[in-house]
């Protein structure tokens, strides 16, 4: 049993290592084929590495919401630059461009809020459910005293 956890934790760990690399080498391939790309990219998805090493969660529900609509903000600026002047000048251009600073990181502090807001969304939403049960329950509750009388309610 011992050997077996101790297998599975090897493989985790081997693959949180697999993946470092292929973001590594992804990033490396990107600096060098895809230099403006990456410079925009790299300093426009800040908000989503924050969020990667402060979301304690293993499934970094946090990394996903912020990092999801990083990207999207990041988007419009990205196909300026690919359809544009694909070159360090229009990488230049973006990044001391204030309003494109604006919406990336609008776009991820949105991505916060969605994240931050969304265990209360869902409790409200639980609540309200549990309170439309709880008066479906009465109704059926009345139904069955008004056919059956007082006496099936007070249990005798």
């Amino acid at each position: 049993m011992a050997s077996r956890q101790k297998n599975s934790s090897e493989r985790i760990a081997s693959g949180r290592n697999a993946n470092q690399f292929v973001v590594f080498a992804i990033f490396i391939a990107g600096m060098v084929f895809a230099l403006p790309t990456m410079l925009v990219l790299t300093l426009g998805l800040l908000p989503t590495l924050v969020a990667l090493v402060v979301d304690l969660n293993p499934r970094k529900y946090a990394a996903r919401a912020v990092g999801f609509l990083n990207i999207a903000g990041s988007l419009p600026f990205l196909f300026k630059l690919w359809f544009g002047a694909h070159s360090l000048v229009g990488a230049m251009k973006i990044l001391t461009d204030v309003f494109a600073w604006l919406v990336i990181y609008s776009a991820a502090a949105m991505g916060w809020l969605i994240y931050m807001g969304m265990p209360q969304v869902a409790g409200f939403l639980m609540e309200l459910n549990a309170s439309r049960q709880i008066r479906r329950i009465d109704a059926r509750r009345s139904a069955l005293v008004r056919e059956w009388g007082e006496d099936i309610a007070l249990g005798g």
